[in-house]
Protein backbone atom coordinates (compact mmCIF):
# COMPACT_ATOMS: atom_id res chain seq x y z
CA UNK A 1 0.00 0.00 0.00
CA UNK A 2 1.33 3.42 -0.91
CA UNK A 3 2.10 5.56 2.10
CA UNK A 4 0.33 8.90 2.33
CA UNK A 5 2.46 11.99 2.36
CA UNK A 6 2.42 13.92 5.64
CA UNK A 7 -0.37 16.48 5.77
CA UNK A 8 0.41 20.17 5.76
CA UNK A 9 -0.86 20.33 9.32
CA UNK A 10 1.54 17.64 10.47
CA UNK A 11 4.44 19.36 8.72
CA UNK A 12 3.46 22.67 10.26
CA UNK A 13 3.55 21.49 13.86
CA UNK A 14 7.27 21.91 14.28
CA UNK A 15 8.80 22.45 17.75
CA UNK A 16 8.58 25.99 19.04
CA UNK A 17 11.47 28.31 18.45
CA UNK A 18 12.62 30.86 21.00
CA UNK A 19 15.20 33.59 20.95
CA UNK A 20 16.73 34.68 24.25
CA UNK A 21 16.73 38.44 24.64
CA UNK A 22 17.05 40.93 27.50
CA UNK A 23 14.17 43.38 27.11
CA UNK A 24 13.40 46.61 28.94
CA UNK A 25 10.24 46.32 31.07
CA UNK A 26 8.75 49.50 29.48
CA UNK A 27 8.89 47.67 26.13
CA UNK A 28 6.87 44.74 27.51
CA UNK A 29 3.12 45.12 27.04
CA UNK A 30 0.70 43.43 29.39
CA UNK A 31 -1.90 41.38 27.54
CA UNK A 32 -5.30 43.09 28.01
CA UNK A 33 -6.98 39.95 26.65
CA UNK A 34 -5.23 37.66 29.11
CA UNK A 35 -7.11 34.44 29.83
CA UNK A 36 -7.28 35.48 33.50
CA UNK A 37 -9.84 38.13 32.56
CA UNK A 38 -12.11 36.08 30.31
CA UNK A 39 -14.47 34.83 33.03
CA UNK A 40 -15.35 38.31 34.20
CA UNK A 41 -18.94 39.24 33.60
CA UNK A 42 -18.40 42.66 32.06
CA UNK A 43 -15.14 41.86 30.29
CA UNK A 44 -14.86 43.02 26.68
CA UNK A 45 -11.97 42.04 24.45
CA UNK A 46 -9.69 44.86 23.36
CA UNK A 47 -8.61 45.42 19.77
CA UNK A 48 -5.27 43.65 19.28
CA UNK A 49 -3.70 46.71 17.66
CA UNK A 50 -4.48 48.94 20.68
CA UNK A 51 -2.71 46.98 23.43
CA UNK A 52 0.13 49.55 23.50
CA UNK A 53 -2.13 52.50 24.32
CA UNK A 54 -1.46 53.98 27.74
CA UNK A 55 -5.09 53.78 28.88
CA UNK A 56 -5.30 50.09 27.93
CA UNK A 57 -2.04 49.22 29.70
CA UNK A 58 -3.02 51.21 32.80
CA UNK A 59 -6.39 49.45 33.02
CA UNK A 60 -4.75 46.03 32.58
CA UNK A 61 -2.21 46.76 35.31
CA UNK A 62 -4.97 47.93 37.67
CA UNK A 63 -6.97 44.75 37.02
CA UNK A 64 -3.97 42.58 37.84
CA UNK A 65 -3.20 44.61 40.97
CA UNK A 66 -6.75 44.36 42.28
CA UNK A 67 -7.47 40.71 41.56
CA UNK A 68 -4.26 38.71 41.45
CA UNK A 69 -2.32 39.45 44.65
CA UNK A 70 0.37 41.61 43.10
CA UNK A 71 1.26 43.09 46.50
CA UNK A 72 2.45 39.72 47.76
CA UNK A 73 4.45 39.08 44.58
CA UNK A 74 5.98 42.56 44.82
CA UNK A 75 7.05 41.89 48.43
CA UNK A 76 8.68 38.67 47.29
CA UNK A 77 10.56 40.45 44.49
CA UNK A 78 11.72 43.20 46.85
CA UNK A 79 12.91 40.60 49.37
CA UNK A 80 14.58 38.14 47.00
CA UNK A 81 15.26 40.30 43.97
CA UNK A 82 13.86 39.42 40.57
CA UNK A 83 14.72 35.75 40.08
CA UNK A 84 14.18 34.68 36.42
CA UNK A 85 13.75 30.98 37.19
CA UNK A 86 11.33 30.88 34.27
CA UNK A 87 11.81 33.35 31.47
CA UNK A 88 8.90 35.56 30.55
CA UNK A 89 7.58 34.47 27.14
CA UNK A 90 6.77 37.26 24.70
CA UNK A 91 5.90 37.76 21.03
CA UNK A 92 6.81 40.73 18.81
CA UNK A 93 4.04 43.31 18.83
CA UNK A 94 3.28 44.27 15.21
CA UNK A 95 1.42 47.52 15.95
CA UNK A 96 4.49 49.22 17.46
CA UNK A 97 8.05 48.38 16.46
CA UNK A 98 10.40 47.34 19.25
CA UNK A 99 7.59 46.35 21.63
CA UNK A 100 6.60 42.88 22.77
CA UNK A 101 3.32 41.44 24.05
CA UNK A 102 3.60 39.18 27.10
CA UNK A 103 2.27 35.66 26.51
CA UNK A 104 3.37 34.02 29.74
CA UNK A 105 4.43 36.00 32.83
CA UNK A 106 1.91 38.86 32.95
CA UNK A 107 1.84 38.88 36.77
CA UNK A 108 5.61 39.09 37.07
CA UNK A 109 5.85 41.87 34.49
CA UNK A 110 2.93 43.71 36.11
CA UNK A 111 4.66 43.49 39.53
CA UNK A 112 7.85 44.99 38.08
CA UNK A 113 5.94 47.74 36.28
CA UNK A 114 4.08 48.56 39.48
CA UNK A 115 7.31 48.79 41.52
CA UNK A 116 8.96 51.05 38.94
CA UNK A 117 5.84 53.24 38.74
CA UNK A 118 5.70 53.54 42.54
CA UNK A 119 9.28 54.79 42.58
CA UNK A 120 8.52 57.26 39.82
CA UNK A 121 5.50 58.50 41.81
CA UNK A 122 7.58 58.88 44.97
CA UNK A 123 5.74 56.09 46.80
CA UNK A 124 8.86 53.98 47.37
CA UNK A 125 12.59 54.24 46.83
CA UNK A 126 14.54 51.50 45.05
CA UNK A 127 18.26 51.00 45.47
CA UNK A 128 20.34 51.22 42.26
CA UNK A 129 20.68 47.43 41.98
CA UNK A 130 16.90 46.97 42.22
CA UNK A 131 16.25 49.71 39.71
CA UNK A 132 18.62 48.06 37.23
CA UNK A 133 17.42 44.48 37.70
CA UNK A 134 13.75 45.46 37.63
CA UNK A 135 14.09 47.57 34.47
CA UNK A 136 15.44 44.93 32.09
CA UNK A 137 14.74 41.20 32.30
CA UNK A 138 15.62 38.06 30.30
CA UNK A 139 12.82 36.97 28.01
CA UNK A 140 12.13 34.19 25.54
CA UNK A 141 10.84 35.67 22.27
CA UNK A 142 8.50 33.17 20.64
CA UNK A 143 9.10 32.92 16.91
CA UNK A 144 6.40 32.09 14.41
CA UNK A 145 6.34 28.32 14.24
CA UNK A 146 3.69 25.87 13.17
CA UNK A 147 0.32 27.02 11.92
CA UNK A 148 0.61 30.58 13.21
CA UNK A 149 2.09 32.65 15.97
CA UNK A 150 -1.29 32.86 17.70
CA UNK A 151 -1.55 29.06 17.62
CA UNK A 152 1.90 28.82 19.20
CA UNK A 153 0.84 31.28 21.91
CA UNK A 154 -2.24 29.20 22.77
CA UNK A 155 -0.28 25.97 22.93
CA UNK A 156 2.35 27.55 25.17
CA UNK A 157 -0.35 28.75 27.59
CA UNK A 158 -2.02 25.34 27.52
CA UNK A 159 1.26 23.59 28.31
CA UNK A 160 1.91 25.96 31.20
CA UNK A 161 -1.54 26.15 32.80
CA UNK A 162 -3.33 22.93 31.84
CA UNK A 163 -1.03 20.06 30.93
CA UNK A 164 2.19 21.35 32.35
CA UNK A 165 3.70 22.33 35.70
CA UNK A 166 1.18 22.30 38.52
CA UNK A 167 1.32 24.24 41.78
CA UNK A 168 2.18 22.28 44.87
CA UNK A 169 -0.73 21.01 46.90
CA UNK A 170 -1.73 22.87 50.07
CA UNK A 171 -0.10 20.24 52.29
CA UNK A 172 3.29 20.50 50.53
CA UNK A 173 3.17 24.29 50.68
CA UNK A 174 2.46 24.15 54.42
CA UNK A 175 5.38 21.78 54.97
CA UNK A 176 7.72 24.28 53.33
CA UNK A 177 6.38 27.05 55.59
CA UNK A 178 7.00 24.78 58.61
CA UNK A 179 10.60 24.08 57.55
CA UNK A 180 11.32 27.78 57.06
CA UNK A 181 9.83 28.53 60.47
CA UNK A 182 11.33 25.66 62.47
CA UNK A 183 14.63 25.00 60.70
CA UNK A 184 15.57 28.56 59.77
CA UNK A 185 13.77 30.37 62.61
CA UNK A 186 12.14 32.89 60.25
CA UNK A 187 9.24 35.15 61.16
CA UNK A 188 5.92 34.66 59.40
CA UNK A 189 6.33 38.08 57.81
CA UNK A 190 9.65 37.02 56.28
CA UNK A 191 8.22 33.71 55.10
CA UNK A 192 5.24 35.46 53.55
CA UNK A 193 7.45 37.91 51.69
CA UNK A 194 9.70 35.13 50.39
CA UNK A 195 6.87 32.93 49.18
CA UNK A 196 4.55 35.67 48.02
CA UNK A 197 1.75 34.95 50.52
CA UNK A 198 0.27 36.96 53.38
CA UNK A 199 1.98 36.54 56.76
CA UNK A 200 -1.33 35.53 58.37
CA UNK A 201 -1.70 32.79 55.77
CA UNK A 202 1.84 31.56 56.46
CA UNK A 203 0.95 31.39 60.17
CA UNK A 204 -2.30 29.56 59.46
CA UNK A 205 -0.50 26.91 57.39
CA UNK A 206 2.09 26.46 60.10
CA UNK A 207 -0.60 25.94 62.76
CA UNK A 208 -2.54 23.50 60.60
CA UNK A 209 0.56 21.35 60.11
CA UNK A 210 1.21 21.44 63.88
CA UNK A 211 -2.36 20.25 64.52
CA UNK A 212 -2.02 17.42 62.01
CA UNK A 213 1.33 16.36 63.46
CA UNK A 214 -0.25 16.18 66.91
CA UNK A 215 -2.85 13.79 65.52
CA UNK A 216 -0.06 11.76 63.91
CA UNK A 217 1.62 11.45 67.30
CA UNK A 218 -1.53 10.53 69.24
CA UNK A 219 -1.65 6.93 70.53
CA UNK A 220 -5.31 6.49 69.60
CA UNK A 221 -5.35 8.13 66.17
CA UNK A 222 -1.80 7.95 64.77
CA UNK A 223 -2.69 5.08 62.42
CA UNK A 224 -5.69 6.97 61.03
CA UNK A 225 -3.93 10.29 60.45
CA UNK A 226 -3.25 11.20 56.83
CA UNK A 227 -2.09 14.23 54.86
CA UNK A 228 -5.57 14.67 53.33
CA UNK A 229 -6.75 15.91 56.75
CA UNK A 230 -4.51 18.97 56.41
CA UNK A 231 -7.27 21.04 54.77
CA UNK A 232 -9.63 20.27 57.65
CA UNK A 233 -7.10 21.44 60.23
CA UNK A 234 -6.36 24.49 58.06
CA UNK A 235 -9.99 25.49 58.51
CA UNK A 236 -10.17 24.50 62.19
CA UNK A 237 -7.30 26.74 63.35
CA UNK A 238 -8.84 29.75 61.60
CA UNK A 239 -12.19 29.62 63.42
CA UNK A 240 -11.91 30.99 67.00
CA UNK A 241 -15.04 29.40 68.49
CA UNK A 242 -14.50 26.07 66.76
CA UNK A 243 -10.82 25.70 67.67
CA UNK A 244 -11.59 26.65 71.29
CA UNK A 245 -14.34 23.99 71.46
CA UNK A 246 -11.88 21.30 70.35
CA UNK A 247 -9.08 22.38 72.70
CA UNK A 248 -6.75 24.14 70.26
CA UNK A 249 -4.53 26.80 71.82
CA UNK A 250 -3.25 29.46 69.42
CA UNK A 251 -0.77 30.61 72.07
CA UNK A 252 0.75 27.14 72.51
CA UNK A 253 0.30 26.21 68.84
CA UNK A 254 -1.05 22.85 70.02
CA UNK A 255 -4.10 21.06 71.32
CA UNK A 256 -4.07 21.74 75.05
CA UNK A 257 -7.08 19.48 75.72
CA UNK A 258 -6.53 16.11 74.05
CA UNK A 259 -9.95 14.73 74.99
CA UNK A 260 -11.62 17.52 73.04
CA UNK A 261 -9.05 17.19 70.25
CA UNK A 262 -9.91 13.50 69.92
CA UNK A 263 -13.54 14.43 69.47
CA UNK A 264 -12.48 16.35 66.36
CA UNK A 265 -10.21 13.52 65.22
CA UNK A 266 -13.13 11.14 65.46
CA UNK A 267 -15.37 13.44 63.43
CA UNK A 268 -12.87 13.50 60.56
CA UNK A 269 -11.96 9.80 60.73
CA UNK A 270 -15.15 7.92 61.45
CA UNK A 271 -14.61 4.17 61.74
CA UNK A 272 -15.23 0.96 59.84
CA UNK A 273 -18.99 1.24 60.37
CA UNK A 274 -19.55 5.00 60.49
CA UNK A 275 -18.69 7.53 57.78
CA UNK A 276 -16.71 10.58 58.95
CA UNK A 277 -18.99 13.55 59.56
CA UNK A 278 -16.42 16.13 58.47
CA UNK A 279 -15.07 15.39 54.98
CA UNK A 280 -14.29 18.81 53.53
CA UNK A 281 -13.06 22.18 54.76
CA UNK A 282 -16.59 23.44 54.05
CA UNK A 283 -17.96 20.94 56.57
CA UNK A 284 -15.56 22.28 59.22
CA UNK A 285 -16.56 25.85 58.41
CA UNK A 286 -20.23 24.97 58.97
CA UNK A 287 -19.42 24.05 62.57
CA UNK A 288 -19.67 27.78 63.32
CA UNK A 289 -23.43 27.37 63.41
CA UNK A 290 -23.22 24.27 65.64
CA UNK A 291 -20.65 25.11 68.32
CA UNK A 292 -22.15 26.80 71.38
CA UNK A 293 -25.60 25.31 70.85
CA UNK A 294 -26.02 22.30 73.21
CA UNK A 295 -28.69 20.49 71.18
CA UNK A 296 -26.77 21.01 67.95
CA UNK A 297 -23.59 19.67 69.55
CA UNK A 298 -25.47 16.64 70.87
CA UNK A 299 -26.57 15.95 67.31
CA UNK A 300 -23.04 16.47 66.00
CA UNK A 301 -21.64 13.78 68.28
CA UNK A 302 -24.56 11.41 67.75
CA UNK A 303 -23.30 8.79 65.26
CA UNK A 304 -26.85 8.11 64.07
CA UNK A 305 -27.52 11.68 62.94
CA UNK A 306 -25.98 13.39 59.88
CA UNK A 307 -24.02 16.64 60.00
CA UNK A 308 -26.87 18.39 58.21
CA UNK A 309 -29.14 17.78 61.19
CA UNK A 310 -26.70 19.38 63.63
CA UNK A 311 -26.37 22.37 61.31
CA UNK A 312 -30.16 22.65 61.00
CA UNK A 313 -30.61 22.67 64.77
CA UNK A 314 -27.81 25.18 65.24
CA UNK A 315 -29.07 27.57 62.58
CA UNK A 316 -32.63 27.33 63.87
CA UNK A 317 -31.43 28.15 67.36
CA UNK A 318 -29.62 31.24 66.09
CA UNK A 319 -32.56 32.70 64.20
CA UNK A 320 -33.74 36.04 65.52
CA UNK A 321 -36.73 35.47 67.76
CA UNK A 322 -39.09 38.12 69.09
CA UNK A 323 -38.18 39.07 72.68
CA UNK A 324 -41.78 38.75 73.87
CA UNK A 325 -41.98 35.23 72.46
CA UNK A 326 -38.79 34.26 74.28
CA UNK A 327 -40.07 35.62 77.60
CA UNK A 328 -43.42 33.88 77.20
CA UNK A 329 -41.65 30.64 76.35
CA UNK A 330 -39.40 30.97 79.41
CA UNK A 331 -42.39 31.76 81.65
CA UNK A 332 -44.29 28.74 80.38
CA UNK A 333 -41.30 26.48 81.00
CA UNK A 334 -40.59 27.75 84.53
CA UNK A 335 -44.21 27.75 85.70
CA UNK A 336 -44.24 24.07 84.81
CA UNK A 337 -42.23 23.47 87.97
CA UNK A 338 -44.72 22.75 90.76
CA UNK A 339 -44.24 23.62 94.44
CA UNK A 340 -43.71 19.97 95.31
CA UNK A 341 -40.95 19.74 92.73
CA UNK A 342 -39.42 22.92 94.14
CA UNK A 343 -38.92 21.16 97.47
CA UNK A 344 -36.60 18.67 95.75
CA UNK A 345 -34.31 21.28 94.23
CA UNK A 346 -30.62 20.57 94.79
CA UNK A 347 -27.97 23.13 95.76
CA UNK A 348 -26.91 23.27 92.12
CA UNK A 349 -30.53 23.91 91.08
CA UNK A 350 -30.81 26.73 93.63
CA UNK A 351 -27.60 28.24 92.30
CA UNK A 352 -29.14 28.29 88.81
CA UNK A 353 -32.29 29.95 90.23
CA UNK A 354 -30.13 32.67 91.80
CA UNK A 355 -28.35 33.20 88.48
CA UNK A 356 -31.68 33.47 86.69
CA UNK A 357 -32.97 35.99 89.23
CA UNK A 358 -29.83 38.05 88.87
CA UNK A 359 -30.10 37.95 85.07
CA UNK A 360 -33.78 39.01 85.18
CA UNK A 361 -32.92 41.94 87.46
CA UNK A 362 -30.24 43.07 85.00
CA UNK A 363 -32.67 42.63 82.11
CA UNK A 364 -35.25 44.77 83.90
CA UNK A 365 -32.73 47.54 84.65
CA UNK A 366 -31.53 47.55 81.03
CA UNK A 367 -35.09 47.94 79.72
CA UNK A 368 -36.78 51.29 79.00
CA UNK A 369 -37.64 53.34 82.08
CA UNK A 370 -41.35 53.82 81.53
CA UNK A 371 -43.35 55.73 84.16
CA UNK A 372 -47.09 55.43 84.60
CA UNK A 373 -48.91 58.44 83.33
Amino acid sequence: MEKKAPSKTAEATAPFEFESQDIGVPKLLLDPNNYRFLDRRKFKKKATNRSHEESVQRATLESLEQSYQLDELKHSILTNGYVPMERVIVVPYPAKAGFFLVVEGNRRVAALKSLLQEEQDGVRELVPFQRTSFSKIPCAVLKSSGLSLKHAERIIMGIRHIAGPKEWGAYQQALLVTELKDDEDLEFREIGEMLGIASVEAARRYRAIAALKQMEGDDLFSKKAESAFYRLFHELVALPEVRKRFGWSAEKNAFSDMERAREFFELICGDTKIEPKLKTYSDVRKLKSVIGHPKAEDSLFNPDEPLSEAIRIGEQGRKTVDTSDLLEEAKASLTGIGLLQAQTLSLQDLKIVDELLNFLQQLKKAGPNKKNT
